[in-house]
């Protein structure tokens, strides 16, 4: 997997607690904030965002695609099962 791929999964399953989201990505922004360490969020967002797709954490489709609209500018579509 891509750099930043673990941490870019642990700050995408935890963006439903904001608190500790934002903790992980202050503790491992020399990760998240370099190329590599988003290239691997982003494969970590697109494998969820799969998940979601096939029914499972739908609870967390609006805050991963808003994540990802966020890391590429570009419109994300919320999954449906």
């Amino acid at each position: 997997m891509p750099t930043g791929y673990d941490i870019g999964l642990l700050h995408a399953l935890s963006l439903a607690q904001p608190a500790t989201a934002s903790r992980i990505r202050t503790e491992f922004a020399h990760v998240l904030e370099s190329p590599g360490g988003r290239n691997g969020e982003l494969v970590a967002l697109a494998q969820l965002l799969q998940v979601i797709g096939h029914g499972r954490h739908r609870e967390l489709a609006g805050r991963l695609t808003g994540r990802a609209q966020q890391l590429t500018g570009t419109p994300v579509p919320t999954p449906t099962a």
